[in-house]
């Protein structure tokens, strides 16, 4: 549901998309955008969602009847529940809210239980096997084997190519056909997955609804290499027989993950299905566990975000009372200035002191304005602290 993810993208809930759809001619809609009509519905096809008919408005101004607007359809394993749409759409529609890790997580196509996911898929999707051959392989693989074809063709009546096909061993090829019996299993529930090659390895993923997970097929157990392209890798000449292990890498960091192998219950070949069956249902687990680590991350960045503002009203506090202090000294300052003149006009009076009048005064007036200026509640210095901090 909704895999463009444009970085100024805005989620929305699939429904409200169709509401707005459905709810003016196309010009009229397209003109809220910015766009022409042509552009919002090539947008809205993209997103999945069908605008109205042709003829749609002029038999609802006719008072005709009309088909009703479809609804979205049901939240699938490892959906979002959100549809990514570009961010114009911002302007007539409200973004959705993340989903709440407590679910409930249940569609019609979800059950809420875990347990009961895996037993509805592993039934859906019933007999599943690798093809013997990848001459029909699934779309996720298609790339890579075309990469492939490119090499041999290069190599071909060369003795020695540096740039030769990759997977063409007999382990390696099994390894690709359990890969797509794995995709098209999944396909038939509506997912899928996808493989490339870098450095002479495979690196796949399942896909499932909007979720990623990885896929390892690795040797078990010891068995012999050589040096190619400068790495280690397996023997060339290992049977397609040489015991496999899958390993389901949900987070792609080689953490956990349920892991298949061949041994006496079967081949992985035979384990097609409850691979594919599990695969879906951790996927829909991983989707679940990333609300709960987004909320997680969340609460840190709140708290993070708490800690910062009380370091600041505590620094804000500290240079309150900084100021405070100065205002205190600045008024002492000022009054011991204030009673100086006092204290000369006095010695004048009493004759103590003989200074000229137009003198004196200069002098009055230059320190008392002195001390109007130093003074905090005439320069307004007090104000620096009159009020609490705030953020």
């Amino acid at each position: 549901m909704g895999r463009s993810y444009n970085w100024n993208n805005i989620l929305v809930l699939p429904d409200d998309l169709r509401a707005f759809a459905w709810s003016a001619p196309m010009r009229d809609l397209a003109a809220k955008l910015d766009l022409s009509d042509v552009g919002l519905r090539k947008l809205l096809t993209s997103y999945g969602v069908a605008p109205p008919p042709q003829g749609y408005w002029n038999k609802v101004h006719a008072g005709k009847p009309v088909p009703t607007r479809p609804k979205a359809p049901p939240r699938r394993p490892g959906e979002t529940g959100r549809l990514s749409v570009d961010a114009r759409f911002a302007k007539v529609l409200s973004s959705a809210p993340a989903p709440s890790s407590e679910g409930p997580f249940a569609s019609a196509l979800v059950p809420e239980n875990l347990d009961e996911l895996y037993a509805q898929e592993l039934n859906a999707i019933g007999r599943a096997s690798a093809p013997k051959t990848l001459d029909a392989p699934h779309r996720g693989l298609a790339q890579l084997l075309k990469q492939e074809q490119r090499r041999r063709e290069k190599a071909a009546g060369r003795e020695h190519h540096w740039d030769q096909a990759r997977f063409d061993t007999p382990l390696a090829k099994r390894r690709l056909r359990i890969l797509n019996g794995i995709f098209l299993a999944l396909s038939k529930r509506g997912h899928g997955g996808d493989a490339y090659e870098s450095d002479g390895e495979i690196h796949a993923r399942a896909i499932v609804g909007d979720t990623y997970l990885g896929l390892e097929i690795t040797i078990a157990g010891k068995h012999r290499t050589v040096r190619q392209y400068g790495y280690v890798r397996p023997a060339p000449d290992l049977p397609a027989a040489t015991p496999l292990t899958l390993r389901l890498d949900p987070g792609f960091d080689r953490r956990g993950g349920k892991t298949w192998q061949d041994d006496e219950g079967g081949n992985l070949e035979a384990k097609i299905a409850p691979i594919a069956a599990a695969i879906i249902v951790a996927g829909e687990a991983k989707f679940r566990q990333s609300l709960r680590e987004e909320e997680e991350r969340a609460e840190r960045a709140r708290q993070e975000e708490e800690k910062r503002r009380q370091e600041r009203l505590v620094e804000l506090n500290r240079r309150r009372l900084e100021n405070l202090r100065t205002s205190g000294e600045l008024l002492r300052q000022a009054q011991e200035i204030r009673t100086l003149v006092q204290r000369v006009r006095q010695a004048i009076i009493e004759g103590s002191v003989a200074i000229d009048a137009s003198v004196l005064e200069a002098w009055e007036n230059w320190a008392l304005a002195e001390a109007d200026r130093i003074d905090p509640v005439r320069s307004g210095q007090f104000t620096s602290h009159l009020n609490e901090p705030t953020l």
